[in-house]
């Protein structure tokens, strides 16, 4: 009992942090036989499930049908691969890994917290991260963006800690991870190129071995690419090169949507003010170099600006800046608490400290389920997957024996029963796009897109609808059991 007394005595904030994450983690339970979803079962589940079937588990891209890899690094691929081929090729297997991806994130935030600033901001900013909807929301899905942050994450505890063997390490992990991992490295070097020029040793060969291991996870990338060449005749997936623009309009209309991603929506404004208010003490006042040096912040928003940048000339998604959320998240935590330390010193610590933490984590909690569409970054996610499980249900009584015309999602719901959708233990016969003669169609929509997504030239009447909030799918008999292609009316 003493032992105990004494722990939580000089470990509190520890101790809170642990009990924290084992809340996540009974709360996030629940989740883990939700079926697979939208770009879950598109690319990242089916990609790593060809691997487990063919039996060839590996980092090189020519072992892996480019229409899954999509030119991705595959070491998400590969981890995703070996845990199926280990512990089985199951819905819950996959979403377990994914939450014990979130977990370790969780951990190894608090440790770099802990170790940049102090235990008590590691332990409120840690229980803020969770509490996000993108991050409560990704850790029970398998896609890459929560390995990336987790690799982030390490890498930063190189740069700040001047331990770059360490960030070469991590930053090769995360270039294996994802593209956007790219202003990683990006970041370090220009760290470095300050420093140099800080220190006057820009040309010494100390500084040179420094520009090496910061430069590290370039090459690894590199190597990668041209293996890719090799083996599939391309650098980067020419789909996606199609996605960069240069266009003003679509830039500044990009930047207001990944602005109020970042720093504003989902309850983010709490530590997304706080951390703007962070840069500009950083760079004018000295209340900020109270306590660690305002470097920490600065640097943080440097790479925050090269992902921005990143984001907006590229085909993006809310979930893609996963990886710069808890550097808002820590540095806005940090930012407030010394404000409120200066304004409100006459409070007693726990006081007003309780107060931003109860305000934020609640204000998180508040948009676990706002986003009105097909989205991924919150817990929205489950309109489609429940009106997907109830047409698929129903479609596994009535047609069973039919080929049915499905779009995605529902197309790859029904065409693999590993994805968590079918009870019959089979797949159903399917068709896309009317490639097949088919004498029914399940077919999804959101509510914005208003008409039934069937090419014109085929005549149909609806049998049923499923209908949840936004998300629509239509159950229907087309009056001729033929395809588009082949002309007849």
């Amino acid at each position: 009992m003493n032992h105990l007394l004494k722990l939580v005595k000089n470990r509190p904030y520890e101790l809170l942090t642990a009990a924290a994450i084992i809340v996540f983690f009974l709360f996030k339970l629940h989740d883990v036989r939700i079926p697979f979803n939208w770009d879950e079962m598109g690319v990242y589940v089916p990609a790593a499930f060809q691997m487990k079937d063919t039996g060839h588990i590996s980092l090189l891209p020519g072992y892996i049908n480019p229409l899954f890899s999509r030119g991705h690094p595959l070491l998400f691929t590969f981890c995703n691969a070996l845990v199926f081929k280990i512990f089985g090729d199951t819905v819950a297997v996959g979403h377990l890994y994914a939450l014990f991806l979130a977990i370790i994130t969780l951990v190894m935030f608090f440790f770099v917290a802990k170790n940049l600033f102090n235990r008590k901001i590691a332990f409120f900013a840690t229980a803020i991260f969770s509490s996000q909807p993108i991050f409560f929301s990704l850790s029970g899905q398998l896609l890459p963006e929560m390995m990336l942050t987790f690799f982030t994450i390490g890498c930063f505890y190189g740069i700040l800690k001047k331990k770059w063997a360490l960030f070469a390490l991590f930053g090769s992990l995360a270039m294996l991870t994802k593209e956007s991992a790219i202003v990683i490295p990006a970041t370090a070097l220009i760290v470095l190129f300050i420093e140099s020029i800080r220190d006057k040793d820009f040309f010494t060969l100390k500084r040179f071995r420094l520009f090496l291991l910061g430069a590290t996870p370039l090459f690894v990338f590199g190597l990668f690419l041209i293996i890719q060449k090799i083996q599939n005749g391309w650098f980067l997936f020419p789909e996606h090169m199609g996605y960069i623009h240069w266009e003003m309009e679509k830039l500044s209309k990009g930047a207001a949507h990944i602005f109020q991603d970042m720093f504003i929506l989902q309850g983010r404004w709490m530590v997304g003010v706080a951390f703007l208010a962070g840069i500009v003490l950083g760079l004018f006042s000295k209340l900020l170099k109270t306590g660690p040096t305002g470097k920490f912040i600065l640097t943080f928003t440097l790479f925050i600006l090269l992902a921005f940048i990143f984001a907006d000339i590229n085909y993006y998604m809310t979930r893609y800046i996963l990886y710069v959320i808890p550097f808002i998240v820590l540095g806005g935590t940090y930012t407030a608490i010394l404000i409120f330390e200066r304004i409100f010193s006459n409070l007693k610590m726990m006081q007003w400290v309780m107060i931003i933490y109860f305000s934020a984590y609640g204000v998180s909690l508040g948009h676990t389920n706002m986003y009105p569409d097909q989205s991924t970054c919150d817990m929205s996610y489950k309109i489609v997957v429940n009106i997907s499980l109830n047409a698929i249900h129903w479609a596994e009584q009535n047609w069973s024996k039919d080929t049915i015309d499905a779009n995605f999602p529902i197309n790859k719901g029904i065409q693999d029963t590993r994805n968590g959708y079918l009870t019959g233990g089979k797949p159903l016969h399917y068709s896309v796009n009317s490639e097949k003669p088919s004498k029914y169609g399940l077919l999804f929509y959101a509510w914005e897109e208003k008409n039934i997504p069937i090419g014109k030239s085929r005549k149909f009447h609806i049998i049923k609808t499923f209908d949840e909030d936004w998300a629509h799918i239509a159950a229907v008999k087309f009056e001729r059991n033929d395809t588009i292609s082949s002309g007849k009316k």
